[in-house]
């Protein structure tokens, strides 16, 4: 008897399906980044998330010195040849604001996009291609 109702308990747990969870959320601190002559302090996750290259430029060593580039802003990853602005229209796309969201405003001028189309094609940032395409493929 006692077979048939842990076997009875077991099936209404496995009948009702998997609970569902969040996925957990690693931040991973900051990092600092140069862009001409503007020092940006983002978030690191996304970078690391969307782009082979910026994941690659994390897991670099420190220096002989004991530095480790974009820890600080006295430290910043130097992003040489590229342009402030289109790294601040990067920056929108990856990390939109609530606000931005919740009213549906989220919205860049064509230069941003050709600016955000740039660079996430050289550092290899794939899903942020395809949002650029879906952008403008419904003839905007």
């Amino acid at each position: 008897m006692s077979t048939a109702s842990s076997e009875s308990a077991s099936d209404a747990t496995a009948s009702s399906g998997p609970i569902l969870r969040p996925k957990p959320v690693r931040c991973g601190g900051t990092v600092f980044f140069k862009v001409e002559e503007i020092v940006f302090e983002v978030p690191r996750y996304r970078f690391a998330e969307h782009s082979e290259v910026f994941e690659a430029i994390f897991q670099l060593p420190a220096g002989t010195d004991g530095t480790v580039e974009g820890r600080d802003e006295d430290h910043p990853i130097e992003l040489k040849g590229y342009k402030a602005m289109h790294f601040n229209s990067l920056y929108k796309v990856l990390y939109p604001t609530p606000d931005d969201l919740i009213s549906g405003t989220f919205a860049l001028e064509k230069d941003e996009w050709v600016g955000v189309l740039n660079l996430s094609t050289r550092w290899s940032m794939k899903k942020v291609c395809i949002i650029f395409y879906q952008q403008f493929s419904n003839g905007k």
